[in-house]
């Protein structure tokens, strides 16, 4: 099982972090033998989407074979045209067998340097990644509360962009108002229901949106076929969430690790942003500890070399 954890957050050490952090601790103490990469906006350089549809012809160039001998397609044609930390997070994004964002609030929705990454996930919608079988997502929505227009907009945003991707929002974990200034869990989790898409009904117990009867039909073949193909993941089990054991301890809900097991190690997308780069690092030891700002992750078994650096004024550092 390869994860990736996303953290939406500009800032370094607020309560985003802090709970990506105690995530990210959970997955190595629960599943050591799988990989794990963490993303915080907040240390990656990402230019905002420019709207130029130069990644549909880059598409279009892959997929009409337009690489010479050597190279494959994908070599020879990038995903985008801009040339920075998102590169790195592409790479991430395909290896991954499942997905966690954990974002703050901002105005209902999300803040401009997550929806810049999100944006930039536009050259999926190009590809196949959309119409096949979706990879599990979760969101964690973080926030001091307050706001009486929730944060529906940002779970659409999410919702739509991961879809591209090749992921379906199967959770949605409600942390507003329930962790501290300080990164201390308060409270538990409250599970946040999805509205259902078209060709979806809501669930009877509040959880992820089941196919309607139109997605069922689609699978007999009375209806187009991408109806069932769009509902695809919807019935796949839900993966537990980080939650207060009775003695008040992180612990991961349900306490059931996935029986699937991956390659060993952890690493961190580091990047070139203003914070500072994070430098991603793969297993050296049985346990992740809490990283002071701008650190990396260790963890997993050992063995496993130092990932790779993000470029930097156009090179690669190392």
């Amino acid at each position: 099982m390869n994860r990736l954890i996303i953290v939406g957050s500009p800032r370094i050490d607020g309560r985003s972090a802090h709970l990506a952090d105690l995530l990210f601790e959970s997955c190595i103490d629960e599943c050591p033998d799988d990989e794990l990469a963490l993303a915080p906006v907040s240390t990656l350089a990402i230019e905002p989407c420019q709207g130029c549809d130069a990644c549909k012809a880059l598409a279009a160039c892959a997929a009409s074979g337009g690489a010479s001998d050597g190279e494959t397609a994908e070599e020879a044609c990038r995903r985008c045209v801009i040339d920075d930390d998102m590169a790195e997070v592409y790479e991430l994004i395909d290896a991954a067998d499942e997905l966690v964002v954990v974002s703050p609030v901002y105005f209902a929705g999300a803040p401009a340097q997550l929806k810049a990454l999100l944006d930039r996930l536009q050259p999926y919608f190009w590809t196949d990644a959309r119409h096949g079988r979706k990879r599990p997502a979760t969101l964690h929505v973080v926030g001091e509360g307050g706001d009486p227009h929730g944060f529906e907009p940002l779970v659409g945003v999410v919702r739509s962009s991961l879809s591209c991707a090749g992921f379906a929002l199967e959770r949605v974990l409600d942390w507003v108002g329930r962790i501290d200034e300080d990164g201390e869990i308060t409270a538990e989790a409250v599970e946040h229901a999805l509205a259902p898409l078209p060709g979806q009904r809501a669930s009877s117990d509040g959880g992820a949106p089941v196919p309607d009867d139109a997605a069922e039909e689609a699978a007999s073949g009375s209806v187009p076929a991408s109806a069932s193909e769009r509902n695809a993941s919807s019935a796949a089990p839900s993966r537990p969430a980080l939650r207060l054991s009775p003695e008040g301890g992180p612990v991961q809900g349900g306490g059931k690790a996935p029986a699937n097991g991956g390659a060993h190690g952890k690493q961190r997308a580091s990047g070139t942003g203003a914070q500072g780069p994070r430098k991603p690092r793969q297993g050296s030891g049985q346990q992740g500890n809490r990283p002071s700002p701008g650190s990396g992750k260790q963890g997993g078994k050992r063995g496993g070399g130092q990932g790779g650096r993000p470029k930097q004024g156009g090179n690669r550092r190392g």
